[in-house]
Formats: structure tokens, C-alpha cells, sequence
């Protein structure tokens, strides 16, 4: 007979279908997994596989498909044993990977050897001989024992193959009513079918998780389980936890249907994202089909919440796992096998499992309560009566060690100090026993030298003994740190213990030894008898540990007085001279007679730049190297030293390599006790670090640190020095502010190094424009003032103002680029525009403000009429900070059309600022005071979300969609934040990203386009649509526009305002639009008015238009009822 291959992971299946062939005559293995299914077909080359499709590890198609891949195999007849599926679905499915025979779960014998012997060539067996009918005989008990679900099973497969037959009848074929009725109760029967698999399961599982007592294996089983009834690839299981802070975390996490490789890099979903938020929050089931359309590997896991390592799926069902009063998780279903979506009964089946999960999983939870709640009984009951005996103990302990640091404190000598030592142990502990002894270092042998108490019969000193041999046995002989050493049974030569205190059971008596110590090395022991059971522990061995180290502190303290006091004698003689060289490590010292040196470090040879022993060679060396101007200063001071007792002065020495140092000297004349000049002992600090640091602390109070310019100190000196000046001389003086426009640019665009040394450059221009008697003066930041002295009137002053926007008009080169600068002026006179500096000064600032609304490279002589538009700009800037959380802003939308439909195909959001009292603000107005004043970012974050919003609300009002556009500033495109606030924009109001555009700038982008690419790229991933504005009116390199991830080319309205007459404006957009299509672009047009040029865009095929011609931008409700009406 044939050698058949078993591979399934239900054993009872497996054992089913061996008893079943083996009557046969069949030759049978078995595999519990497609692993070993796949060894096995190796090792034995079976002439039929009967194999289960869903396995873990490896399912049926995987198998299938490994074993066509080995070529000594591959040709081997499989069969699919299989309860997932109708049996016309499991054929379909089987098709796709060359596998002809199904055999359905439950199958009767006679039906099962038919197919295996048709599957094997095999005669159909027949008669009672034949293997189905013993088996039947064998096995009545266990046919018995399911006997009305299996007569259940036959039924319906009888009926549905009666059903086929009639179906197939020629009365049936000309009847399309009754073939459509047998079809329908066919059908049914399938799914009867199926049902009642799925009832048996849960029956089964809800038996088998009632003596469930493993988290883990509870898991596993309602994972399996659930897997197996509702036919899912994969399957996965997540409980809930908290972490410290209430957060919920993913406590217990099990997943099937995945190989070893995947499930290694799979890592834990988070426990709450996606999808398995929305089932916990609403406590309700969650399928999902069609995912990932139309992709057919199915949608990225990531978005649903499933780990980015997760297989891509195409269909989902989440339900989750709770009771009526707490939600402990969820269970997730993936990929239907068959490539359909998960049905209703599906989800009934799984809330099924997941509601037996809930129940026996809270039960685990309050049987786990229960036991921690018993143990953590008992161990406070135990922790209870440990802690009054410790600190029974403790304040034994504590109450020797009291007493002896009474007696350490008054002991005079050391005899008497360990003999009071020993009696307090014994007196105030309550110990048998206490006594002390010294070391022989060289012999190790013991002396007692004090003890107190009586010791136990038959004791013996093998507790210190056993200390210093242990002490040896593990320093090599050397003397080194020992340990406490606890013996528990002081008569007995055995039953040490190291340190640990712990009693042998019937030993009366105790003893610990403990080191005295004395820089880490023992010099003699204290040993303490004790009857009470256990009584050395480890607290108490600590205790008594700071005991014996603080009778080794008295020890060694009173040695150390007296070896103290022998040599106080001794150092006081040196002394003086010792504290001289430690108060003067790092500098020259020197000690001289009037004539010669007699001693100096080589410190001199740093400071002064000379050899050592030239010094000692000539005693003037030392003021030669003296600066001329400071040397007659220097001698007179050494020579006071004859009459003062010390001195003190600074002085400037010059190296040979002209090098200036300060020095500061200090020094002293030595005498005898009949006050006889002996020498002179001095130090000599190299003071040039201070010196220059103070100089530098001295220039910057007056300078700025970067231009070296005046500062506001200096200026505001000199100014008033000028107007002094100009009082008793009938005189007048000019004070002019200049502020660079767009330098912000430049910081920003290549940063603050760059924007450093353009500072520097300008500060040098400004310079060699003005006359010697003037002041060039930096206010900080990009702003300078000029003080023009004796000036006869405004010509003077704006002659000066001529020279700098001349010197202006060519590039300043920085790091090899070409920056083109102007500046914006502003000049007030004295005595007619103020009397004092800060007036001068604001009028100044005021009238430069004025200057730069004119664009900028301009100046304005300051008049009164100023004032007020000042206090007008601030007001004005205060409101706008205050525009956002008052809600004053809103956008208007001005349609955009195709050209040759008229259609509205999307619209640009345009922000209008409704200020409560004066009304609509100009953008033109506002909008360069938000750049100045760095509100530009949050005002055009608050655009973005608004303008997604509104898009969104349109569309949920039944509109269909369109695109809308959002202008970005440069700022905002220069943000690190900006693909990731887009991002958030559309994922918080819910917006398609293929509904939302972004306008850039030519200019903008040009700006450092290498650095914008990947941003531009990224927002173009997302879906995002990106737009250049204004094309043609900044510098665009085709090189690296068509580079750019771009949908629109957006030509500027100047050029589109006068195409109808103008021939150089109709070229360029002609050309504009040519090139955008070349670039697969299409080209809008704003600011269309005219029909005329409507007429011209049509006739060159531009895409898109928008202008007033069509509709003038409307507020949002307008724009609404324009678009229901198009």
C-alpha cells in the first residue's frame, strides 16, 4: 500500500485519520506543524500529503509552497483536511497553489477512503471488510460519545449531495426557479454547517478554560481558538496594564498566523492606538474590508495601529475583551482567509471567546488579589516581629556604644581606656563576656590586654582565631581587612560562620570577633560572648562593627596625640619658611640679600623671559628687565624694605622678545630676634591674564564686543558732550538711525556666523564714510546710529546719508557670496527735534520706521506728524499680538476655475484681520508687522488648521471636493516643525491631504533650495499639492525646478494684468505657460478681470484662472452657497 504524510496541530485529528487508513493497510506519519510536515516529506517521500490549512508556525499554503520548491518532492499529491472553509471556497483557494483534492471537516470514513484512494489511484473500497466500516465497530464508543452532532454532520452531507444530484438533473435544467431554490438550501447547509463547528468550539473552549489557571496559556488557547472558528491568517490577543502614572500599557500581547522571523521583529502595538483605541472607547466591534485598496498586498499595519513590522492586511476585526463593569483588552482578527472580509457571525463568534477571556481572566485577576493579599499577610505579620526584635537589639547596641564614647572622651591613657571598654560592654549591653587583645604582626598570635565578664565553660579563642586565619589565608599571609567572625558554639572546635550570624540549632553560647583597624590594617580584636539564640544578624553585626571601629579611633587617637606633640617642637622651626613655598607654588619666589640673590625658582625664566642663573650672576638683571617707565617706582619700593616691614606694588616687565607682562611683587624683610636685617623673601605673580581682562572688561563698556563700534554709553557721552557744545556755540548737530533691511533674512537663510561678518563689514563702510570728529555707534542687532557734529543744516546730514547708500550699492562678500544690502535712515536735528539724547534718539527710530514702509533704502528727517503714526504702529502692534486668542482674524476664499470648463475646482484661503474698532486691516498692512515682530509662524499655523477645517466642513455638508490653498511664509517654510504641523493640521480636522495646497514663493524656495528638497519632498509623500506664487518675479533655476515635487505654476498678476496690450507681458505668460506644461505642471493665473484676458489664456491653454472676473474673494459662508450653486 501507499506511505501517507499527516500534517496537522490537532492531534486528535491526527489520530483520527491514522486509525482510519491505518485499517487500510496504509503506511502513516504524522507532522504537528508545517516545519515538521515539510522534514518529514523530506526524510520518507510519501505518496500523498493529507494536510491541515491553518497551523501555526507555517499554514497549509506555505507548506504547499516550500515543498514545490524541492525538487525531489515537489511533484508529491497533496490533500487539504480543512473545517475553515465551505468546501467550493477551500477548492478555489486550493487552486491557486496546486492543490486538487479537499477533503472537508467532518468528513464520514466511506468518504474520506474514497477520496485518499482516489487521490492515490486506488480502487474504491467496498463491502463490510472494508476499513470504514470496522473502524466504525472499533470505535462506537467514541462515535457515541458525539453522536448527534456527527449524525448531524451526516445529514447534511447527505442532503446537500442528494440536493447536487437533482440539481444536475435534467428536469432541473429547465426549471431555473427550482435550481435557484436547490442552490439556496445547498448554501444554507454550508453554512449549518460551518456553525456547528464553530458551537463546538466554543463549547470545548468554554470547558477548557474553566480549570484555566496561566495567563499565558489562557492566551494561547482563546487565540487558537478564535483563530480556527472565524478563519483568520493572523490572530493576536492584548491585556491591558497601567504604568505609574495611570497611562494604560500593553501588559500580556500573543499573535498567531506569523512565522519565527516576523514575530522576532514584530515588537508590542501601542495599547490604544488606531483602531484598538476606538474598540475600547466604544466597547464594541470593529470590522474593517477592502484595506489598502488597490493595492492587493493590503494597507500599511502602521495606520491601523498594529506594529510597522506587522504583515500588510487586508481585511480586520477587533473586539474587545470585557465585562459589564471593566474592559481588560482586545482580540484582533487579520486577513480573512479567502480573501473576503470578516461577517457578522464572525464578530458573534469572536465576542463569544472574548467574553469567556473577560470572565476567566477577571477571575485570574481577583485569584491573584486574594494570594498576593495572604502573602503580603504573612510577611507583615513576620516583618513585624523581626522589626521589634531588631530594634530591641538596636537599642542594646546603641546603649554600649553610648557608653563607650563616654569613656572614649574622657580616657587619658589607652590601658584604661580598653579596660572601661570591655566593662561597658559587659555592664551596659548585658553581654557574657567582652575582652581585647593586640596582634603580633609577625606571628599573628593574640595577647589579651583588658576583658571584663565571665566567659562560658570550656570556651575557646577560636572566633579571633579563626578571623586572622581567614584574614591571612586570603591576603597571602599579608596584613589586610578582616571581617567580623561569628562562631556558634563557643565550646565546640567547628560551626564558624563568616559574618552572617547565623545559629546552629541547640548551640548555647556565641562569640564574634571584630577587627580593630588602623588604616585598613587589623591590629587587634574585640571578642564578645552572647547566650541569647541568634544574636549576631547583620544589623547587629553593623553596630558592633562601629563599636570596634570606634575603640580603634580612641586607640589610635590617643597614639597619635602623643606622636603629634613630639613633633609640634619640630615644625615649628621650619614652619615660616614651609608656608612661604606653599603660599607661592605657581609663581616666582625669591629670597635675596641687598647685593645677590640667594635662592630663586624656575618660574623666573617664564615671567621674565632670562635664564635662571643670569639672575644669580647680576642682582640688577632684575630691574633691567623692568619697563623704564615703572623701574624708578620698583627700586624706590625695594629700598622701603630696609624700613618697612613689607611691601606690595605692581610693575610691567619686558621679555627679550618684547613681550610686556605685569607683574605683581610682594615681599618681606626676614630679621633675627635682635631685629638684625638678615634678607628679603618675596613672590612675584604674573598678573597679564587680569590685566588684559580687565583692560578688555574696561574697552567693552564703552565698545560694542563685535564691531569694536561705540556702544549706547559712549554714544549717549559723546552726544551729550556734542550738545554742550552746540549750546555755547549757536551750533547744531545731526543724529541719524539706520536699520538694514530684511537682515533677519540673512541669519536665518545661512545663520548667525554669516550675519556676524556682514555686521563687520558694514560697521567698516560706515566708517570711512564719516568724518573724523563723528561717532559710528551700534544700538544692537542690525542697527546703527551716527552722531554728525557742526552740521549748518538737513543738507549736511543728507549728504552723509547719500555716502552710505553709495557705499551700499555694491555687494558686501561673505564666505564667497554676494549679499546686496540696504538700509533705511532716519535723522533727527538738534536743537529743533529734541533737547535731550533719548528724545533725539526715538525721534530718530520713529522717522527710520517711516523710512522702511517706503520698502526700505530710504530716509525720513523726522517731523511731528511721525509721533502720532508711532503711537498709531504701536497700538497697531499690540492688537495683532492680541489678534489670535481674540478671534479677530478670519479667511476669505477667492475661487479658482478651469479655464474651458468654468468649473470651481478649488480656492485660495486669503486672511483678513477685522479689527474691532477700526475695522478690515489691509494684509499689506499687518502682515509685514506679524514678519517684524515674529508672529508670522503661529498666525500661519492658525491659517493652515482653519483653512483644513472649513474644507473639511464643506465637505461633510455634502459639497464635493475641492482643493484649497494656503500661502506660506518664508519663515514658516524655513520652520523645522513645518511638514509635521501640516501633518497634524490634516490629521486633526480629517482632511484628505490631496485637498490641501501650499503656495511657496519662486524666491522662497531658491533660498537655500537644496536645503528645501527633502521638505518639499516629504510634504509631497503626504499628498500634499505644491504651488510656486508669483512665478517670474524672483530668479528660478530650471536645474533645480524640475526637481522640485511640484503640481502648479502660479503666474503673478503683474504680468497678467496688461497681456491683452502689452506685447513683453503676453510673451512672458505665453512662456510661463509653456514651460509649466514642459515641466507637466499646470499653470493658473490671478488676478484675471477682463474677458480679454480670459480670452488670451484660453487661446494659449492655460489650465486654471483666478480673479475678480469670476468672483472677488468672499467670506466663508458666501463661498459656500457660491460653490452650491456651481
Amino acid at each position: 500500500m501507499a506511505t501517507i504524510l499527516i500534517v496537522d496541530d490537532h492531534v486528535l485529528n491526527r489520530q483520527f485519520l491514522m486509525v482510519l487508513l491505518g485499517h487500510s493497510g496504509h503506511s502513516l506519519i504524522e507532522a504537528a506543524d508545517g516545519a515538521e510536515g515539510l522534514q518529514a516529506a523530506g526524510t520518507h517521500k510519501p505518496d500523498l500529503i493529507i494536510s491541515d490549512i491553518l497551523m501555526p508556525h507555517m499554514d497549509g499554503y506555505e507548506f504547499v509552497a516550500r515543498l514545490r520548491d524541492m525538487p525531489t518532492i515537489a511533484d508529491t499529491p497533496v490533500m487539504f483536511y480543512t473545517a475553515a472553509y465551505h468546501e467550493h471556497e477551500a477548492r478555489a483557494m486550493a487552486a491557486t497553489c496546486g492543490v486538487r483534492w479537499i477533503l472537508p471537516k467532518p468528513s464520514g470514513p466511506e468518504t474520506i477512503l474514497r477520496i485518499v484512494h482516489e487521490a492515490l489511484g486506488l480502487p474504491d473500497p467496498t463491502g463490510t471488510g472494508n476499513p470504514a466500516a470496522a473502524m466504525r465497530g472499533e470505535n462506537r464508543q467514541v462515535m457515541d460519545g458525539e453522536s448527534r452532532l456527527s449524525a448531524y454532520f451526516a445529514e447534511l452531507e447527505a442532503s446537500r449531495d442528494l440536493i447536487s444530484r437533482l440539481a444536475g438533473s435534467p428536469a432541473a435544467q429547465h426549471g431555473e426557479e427550482f435550481q435557484k431554490v436547490v442552490q439556496q438550501l445547498s448554501d444554507a447547509l454550508s453554512s449549518l454547517q460551518g456553525v456547528s463547528l464553530r458551537l463546538t468550539a466554543l463549547i470545548d473552549l468554554g470547558i477548557e478554560l474553566t480549570s484555566e489557571r496561566d495567563p499565558q496559556h489562557l492566551l494561547e488557547t482563546c487565540c487558537r481558538v478564535v483563530q480556527d472558528i472565524c478563519a483568520a491568517r493572523f490572530a493576536g490577543v492584548g491585556l491591558l496594564g497601567h504604568d505609574g502614572h495611570g497611562a494604560p500599557t500593553l501588559e500580556r500581547f500573543l499573535t498567531r498566523g506569523m512565522d519565527e522571523g516576523t514575530l522576532a521583529r514584530l515588537g508590542r502595538p501601542a495599547p490604544d492606538a488606531g483602531v484598538f483605541g476606538e474598540v475600547l472607547r466604544q466597547r464594541r466591534p470593529l470590522r474593517l474590508g477592502q484595506l489598502g485598496q488597490p493595492n492587493p498586498r493590503g494597507a500599511d499595519p502602521a495606520t491601523l495601529g498594529l506594529p510597522a513590522s506587522h504583515p500588510p492586511v487586508r481585511s480586520l476585526m477587533v473586539v474587545p475583551v470585557a465585562s459589564q463593569e471593566q474592559t481588560f483588552g482586545w482580540i484582533y482578527l487579520a486577513d480573512k482567509l479567502g480573501g473576503g472580509e470578516f461577517s457578522e457571525v464572525d464578530e458573534r463568534a469572536a465576542s463569544t471567546v472574548a467574553s469567556q477571556l473577560a470572565v476567566v481572566y477577571d477571575n485570574l485577576l481577583l485569584y491573584g488579589e486574594i494570594q498576593q493579599q495572604h502573602v503580603q499577610v504573612k510577611m507583615e505579620v513576620a516583618d513585624r516581629k523581626k522589626a521589634q526584635e531588631t530594634l530591641r537589639r538596636t537599642l542594646r547596641a546603641r546603649t554600649v556604644m553610648a557608653e563607650c564614647n563616654h569613656v572614649m572622651v574622657h580616657a587619658t591613657d589607652e590601658a584604661t581606656l580598653l579596660q572601661d571598654m570591655c566593662r561597658a560592654v559587659v555592664e551596659s549591653g548585658g553581654y557574657r563576656m567582652a575582652w581585647i587583645g593586640y596582634t603580633n604582626p609577625s606571628t599573628g598570635v593574640v595577647t589579651r590586654v583588658a576583658q571584663a565578664g565571665t566567659p562560658p565553660a570550656g570556651a575557646s579563642d577560636q572566633a579571633a582565631a579563626a578571623m586572622l586565619r581567614s584574614q591571612a589565608e586570603a591576603t597571602g599571609g599579608r596584613q589586610g581587612s578582616a571581617r567580623p567572625w561569628v562562631v556558634m558554639d563557643v565550646t565546640a572546635d567547628t560551626g564558624a560562620a563568616n559574618g552572617d550570624g547565623t545559629a546552629v540549632r541547640g548551640a548555647d553560647d556565641f562569640a564574634v570577633s571584630l577587627p580593630l583597624k588602623n588604616d585598613g590594617k587589623t591590629f587587634g580584636v574585640l571578642t564578645i560572648y552572647e547566650s541569647e539564640p541568634q544574636p549576631f544578624d547583620s544589623e547587629h553585626l553593623a553596630m558592633l562593627e562601629e563599636l570596634a571601629d570606634d575603640i580603634s579611633y580612641g586607640v589610635i587617637s590617643l597614639r597619635t596625640k602623643a606622636a603629634r606633640e613630639a613633633a609640634e617642637a619640630a615644625l615649628l622651626a621650619t614652619e615660616e619658611k614651609l608656608s612661604s613655598i606653599l603660599d607661592s607654588i605657581d609663581n616666582v619666589v625669591w629670597s635675596a640679600t641687598q647685593d645677590r640673590f640667594l635662592y630663586l625658582n624656575s618660574k623666573v625664566e617664564t615671567v621674565f623671559g632670562r635664564p635662571l642663573d643670569a639672575f644669580y650672576r647680576d642682582r640688577e638683571l632684575w630691574f633691567d628687565a623692568i619697563h623704564p617707565q615703572d623701574r624708578a617706582a620698583a627700586r624706590q619700593a625695594h629700598a622701603s624694605l630696609v624700613r618697612a616691614p613689607s611691601i606690595r606694588h605692581e610693575y610691567r616687565v619686558v621679555r627679550p622678545d618684547g613681550e610686556v607682562r605685569w607683574v605683581e611683587e610682594r615681599a618681606r624683610a626676614i630679621r633675627d630676634e635682635d631685629q638684625k636685617l638678615l634678607r628679603f623673601d618675596g613672590v612675584a605673580i604674573d598678573i597679564s591674564e587680569r590685566k588684559a581682562y580687565e583692560a578688555r572688561i574696561e574697552y567693552l563698556a564703552d565698545h560694542d564686543a563685535l564691531t569694536g563700534l561705540a556702544n549706547r554709553n559712549l554714544l549717549s557721552d559723546r552726544v551729550s558732550q556734542a550738545m554742550a557744545h552746540a549750546r555755547r556755540n549757536g551750533g547744531k548737530l545731526a543724529l541719524m538711525f539706520l536699520d538694514l533691511d530684511r537682515f533677519k533674512g540673512v541669519n536665518d537663510s545661512f545663520g548667525h556666523q554669516m550675519g556676524d561678518l556682514l555686521l563687520l563689514e558694514v560697521a567698516a563702510r560706515l566708517k570711512r564714510v564719516i568724518r573724523d570728529g563723528d561717532t559710528v555707534a551700534r544700538q544692537g542687532g542690525d542697527e546703527f546710529t551716527i552722531l554728525l557734529t557742526d552740521v549748518h543744516g538737513p543738507e549736511d546730514a543728507t549728504a552723509v546719508a547719500d555716502k552710505i547708500f553709495h557705499s551700499f550699492a555694491s555687494p558686501i562678500q561673505v564666505q564667497g557670496r554676494d549679499l546686496f544690502v540696504t538700509t533705511s535712515i532716519g535723522i533727527t536735528l538738534f536743537p529743533e527735534d529734541g533737547e535731550d539724547i533719548q528724545v533725539l534718539l526715538r525721534n530718530a527710530d520713529i522717522a527710520m520706521y517711516r523710512a522702511k514702509e517706503e520698502r526700505g533704502n530710504a530716509l525720513q528727517f523726522y517731523s511731528r506728524e511721525m509721533s502720532v503714526r508711532a503711537v498709531e504702529r504701536a497700538e497697531l502692534e499690540g492688537a495683532l499680538r492680541r489678534a489670535i486668542e481674540r478671534k479677530e482674524f478670519e479667511l476669505f476664499y477667492q475661487p479658482k476655475v478651469q479655464l474651458q470648463s468654468g468649473r470651481i475646482i478649488g480656492a485660495e484661503a486669503l486672511i483678513r484681520w477685522r479689527h474691532p474698532e477700526i475695522g478690515l486691516v489691509s494684509p499689506t498692512r499687518f502682515i509685514p508687522m506679524a514678519e517684524e515682530l515674529g508672529l508670522i509662524v503661529p498666525i500661519g499655523d492658525w491659517v493652515l488648521r482653519t483653512a483644513c477645517a472649513q474644507n473639511k466642513a464643506w465637505q461633510d455638508a455634502g459639497l464635493d471636493p475641492i482643493c484649497v490653498s494656503v500661502n506660506l511664509s518664508a519663515r514658516q517654510f524655513r520652520d523645522e516643525h513645518l511638514v509635521d504641523s501640516v501633518a497634524d493640521a490634516l490629521d486633526s480636522m480629517g482632511l484628505d491631504a490631496r485637498h490641501l495646497e501650499l503656495e511657496l514663493t519662486e524666491s522662497m524656495v531658491m533660498n537655500g533650495a537644496e536645503l528645501f528638497i527633502s521638505k518639499l519632498r516629504a510634504l509631497e509623500s503626504m499628498g500634499v499639492q505644491l504651488s510656486i506664487d508669483d512665478f517670474g518675479t524672483g530668479y528660478s533655476s530650471l536645474s533645480y525646478l524640475k526637481r522640485f515635487p511640484l503640481h502648479h505654476l502660479k503666474i503673478d498678476q503683474s504680468f497678467v494684468r496688461d497681456i491683452a496690450n502689452d506685447l513683453d507681458d503676453a510673451t512672458i505668460t505665453s512662456s510661463v505657460i509653456s514651460l509649466g506644461h514642459s515641466l507637466n505642471l499646470k499653470v493658473i493665473a490671478e488676478g484675471v478681470e477682463t474677458a480679454e484676458q480670459v480670452e488670451f489664456l484660453r487661446r494659449h491653454k492655460c489650465d486654471e484662472m483666478q480673479g475678480n472676473f469670476f468672483s472677488k474673494p468672499l467670506p466663508a459662508d458666501d463661498f459656500f452657497h457660491l460653490l452650491q450653486t456651481h
